[in-house]
């Protein structure tokens, strides 16, 4: 049995998640400005920019390669391309007659949110600008002038000729002006983009806050250390050596379908996730035949700025995989195993049965009346057993040792993750998405004597 201070309850089947912070279907969460056709209409009066005010990313590549290579195969470009977002954000227009899309896309393409390039229901990328299709592009990025709020994609940018970083003294060129702006040194940068509040003012992805109130924040750590690594290079082609950083914007999802720098991405997904907590398991050296053995392990937040999980910890799955063998390799004890369709054996598996003792740190939504929900915009509460900064999360295992034992024990645990639940995109038609990949992101193995 597991013995935790964490709350278990039944969650329903999410029939709609959310695999990335802006993939949030919350009725008049919509911050930008709406057409004034409404429906489907190419009318774009009142939008505060045009998509062709800004350059593809294409247009950087020649002078800035390498930033533009790790940018390709991040999750900002993936943001419009992933293939459960456009499922989801079909089910929400289901459900929603297409009042959702603001809510979903000023995230995804806040050039195409803004320019009305994106209309509100149905489309294809290719019938987008490129610079929409990208997502969370270069030009996007790089014209940012000030954050109106620090969520809800709340930022503001001016596209130009004039296109800011952090860089002290830029090099002048002939393709642009380029200035340094104070913004881009800041962790106020990423928030206004990576917390979301919803339109009942419930704060439903906190990373940001995660990091002011209790992480990094404290030690002076910004987002980029971790997200965007710093390095010695030229920031253009002929460019002096200086300190420039990472675009690859490292985090925990990954992509899903062939797209760029997928091996690549999951080795700095993994190595991220490899040293994001510390785990200790304690337990005595002898167990005795036929009596109860108790075991405990201890996960510390001791190397993350936030929580952990972060982000949608409502579609995050750390959970821990327990397996106690003997001498002869009989299975004494398991918990924390998929079944035959790779979900954990808990309220979500089709097959009837449960794990008891599942450690999951994954997150539950509820409405305002206290019942679960897999809707993100019916949520009014959260119940997330996610471990804080600084946190220990003690979670303690007891199982009877059988008297045919054979000596010695082997005890076997692991702590996994993987960035959402296959039944998410079962239900989402995705199948041939599948198998989503998991990562261990710590282990230890313990002999235990066994005593007659």
């Amino acid at each position: 049995m597991v013995f935790s201070s964490i709350r278990r309850l039944r969650r329903p089947l999410i029939v709609i998640a959310i695999m990335s912070p802006a993939l949030l279907f919350v009725l008049g969460c919509d911050n930008g400005t709406t057409p004034t056709s409404g429906g489907n209409g190419t009318d774009t009066t009142g939008f505060p920019f045009r998509a062709d005010d800004f350059s593809p990313a294409e247009s950087c590549q020649p002078c800035h390669p390498q930033h533009y290579a790790e940018w390709s195969g991040s999750m900002h470009a993936y943001a419009l391309k992933d293939p459960v977002f456009a499922a989801i954000r079909k089910v929400g227009q289901s459900a929603y007659i297409n009042a959702l899309d603001g809510a979903c896309t000023q995230c995804h393409s806040p050039i195409g949110k803004r320019s009305g390039d994106i209309k509100w229901g149905p489309f294809t990328l290719s019938e987008l600008s490129p610079v929409s299709q990208e997502g969370i592009g270069c030009d996007l990025c790089h014209t940012v002038t000030a954050i109106s709020s620090l969520s809800n994609a709340g930022i503001e940018f001016a596209p130009s000729d004039t296109k800011y970083g952090g860089i002290k003294d830029p090099v002048d060129n002939p393709f642009h002006e380029s200035a340094e702006h104070p913004l881009y040194k800041t962790s106020e940068y990423c928030g206004a983009c990576h917390d979301f509040v919803t339109d009942g003012g419930f704060e439903l992805e906190t990373t940001f806050r995660e990091w002011r109130s209790a992480g990094f924040a404290q030690t002076g750590k910004e987002c980029a250390d971790c997200h965007m690594p710093a390095y010695t290079g030229p920031a253009a082609v002929g460019g002096p050596e200086r300190t420039v950083h990472r675009h690859t914007f490292v985090g925990v999802d990954l992509a899903l379908i062939d797209f760029p720098n997928r091996t690549q991405q999951l080795a700095l997904v993994t190595e991220m996730l490899r040293s994001a907590l510390t785990m200790n398991v304690a337990a005595p050296a002898t167990a005795t035949a036929g009596n109860p053995y108790n075991l405990q392990v201890q996960l510390t937040n001791d190397r993350t700025g936030h929580s952990v999980p972060s982000g949608v910890p409502f579609n995050r799955q750390m959970w821990l995989s327990i397996v106690v063998r003997d001498g002869a390799q009989n299975v004494v004890y398991t918990s924390g195993q998929l079944d035959a369709n790779d979900d954990l054996m808990d309220e979500y598996s089709e097959f009837p049965e449960r794990d008891p003792d599942l450690f999951n740190a994954q997150a539950t939504m509820l409405r305002a009346d206290g019942t679960p929900t897999g809707n993100t915009w019916e949520a009014a509460d959260l119940i997330n057993p996610a471990i804080a900064p600084g946190e220990t999360r003690t979670v303690d295992y007891s199982f009877t040792v059988p008297a045919s034992a054979v000596d010695p024990l082997t005890v076997e645990v692991t702590l996994r993750f993987r960035s959402f639940p296959p039944y998410l995109l079962r239900g989402l038609g995705l199948d041939s998405l599948l198998p989503v990949p998991i990562i261990d992101m710590a282990g230890d193995t313990l002999t235990v004597t066994v005593q007659p």
